[in-house]
């Protein structure tokens, strides 16, 4: 008997080392998990809406030059400068993860498509008074689908030529005066900045205030804006104006293909002309406050780190 309750002991004593160890696994991967699932919610704000299929596990592309026009060549060029800016986004000791851990790719596609709803979320609330220097009856955005937008002329006229014909990419609404656009203020919108304002500093900024709970932006220390930042806010100015249901890739009703929309966009920023430096500086003198010059790519920085 007295063997029985010796081995008993110590299996009960290797039993809680496992436990022990098990748990320290567990927590070790929790807080990754988490981790992952941050920097999936970053990459959606900043960076880009939607993550191209199968690109984890992946590989670092040390020679890929993101402005460069090779980036856009083809879709295994796209694909290659999209890993390199993800790993320009990514902290460097999450590398290893995004390279050999399998989960990687649900939960930061998981982290990067629940983000993408729920800003969408928060801007669609307050559409009204992000469009209201337009002229536009804020009604019009108590729904998504609300018929009006098929035929309402002042809505048309921000979306198409002289309100007729096709939708196109590059809106009346996008540009600093809709009614006569120049191409040196294509992007330079207050529509716009309105709408990275709430992403910073959440909906109270629209009506003067500082003070409350802290927004997306606050919570990153956001201190300049990226191309992907500017170019989701274009997307989603343009979704809110159509009859789309939902923002999803393709529009149910519309047909637009926001995805290629995007990519559209964000490929003219990261030329790094003179226009996208202007419309980067822009933006950050508008958000920030940076009133310095520069002609540095966004992607190059952490949001956290101001241009130059």
């Amino acid at each position: 008997m007295h063997k029985v309750h010796k081995a008993l002991k110590t299996a009960q004593q290797a039993y809680n080392m496992l436990q022990v160890d098990c748990n320290c696994t567990l927590k070790k991967t929790s807080a990754l998990n988490t981790k992952i699932t941050t920097q999936g919610k970053m990459y959606a704000l900043f960076y880009h809406f939607w993550v191209i299929p199968g690109i984890f596990p992946m590989t670092p592309q040390p020679d890929v030059d993101l402005c460069s026009p090779t980036h856009w060549a083809s879709p295994e060029a796209k694909l290659n400068g999209t890993t390199a800016e993800l790993y320009q986004c990514v902290p460097k000791d999450l590398y290893k993860s995004m390279e050999k851990y399998m989960p990687f790719d649900s939960l930061f596609c998981t982290a990067v498509s629940t983000e993408h709803s729920n800003i969408i979320h928060t801007i669609k609330s307050c559409a009204g008074i992000i469009f209201s220097a337009l002229k536009l009856n804020p009604s019009l955005f108590a729904s998504q689908t609300d018929v009006r937008k098929w035929d309402n002329n002042n809505n048309l006229i921000l979306l198409k030529r002289n309100g007729k014909e096709e939708y196109i990419q590059l809106a009346p609404v996008l540009f600093t005066r809709p009614d006569a656009m120049t191409a040196d203020e294509f992007l330079k919108s207050s529509v716009l900045v309105k709408i990275v304002h709430v992403e910073m500093y959440g909906k109270k900024i629209l009506s003067g205030k500082i003070k409350g709970q802290k927004a997306r932006g606050q919570h990153c220390n956001a201190q300049c804006v990226t191309e992907g930042l500017i170019v989701g806010t274009t997307v989603m100015a343009r979704f809110l104006l159509m009859h789309d249901p939902e923002f999803t890739v393709i529009g149910a009703e519309t047909k637009i293909n926001y995805q290629a929309d995007y990519d559209f966009y964000l490929e003219h920023l990261f030329k790094c002309t003179p226009w996208a430096c202007s419309v980067m500086d822009y933006f950050n003198k508008e958000v920030f406050g940076i009133t310095n010059q520069s002609c540095v790519p966004a992607s190059n920085n952490s949001p956290t780190a101001s241009p130059s």
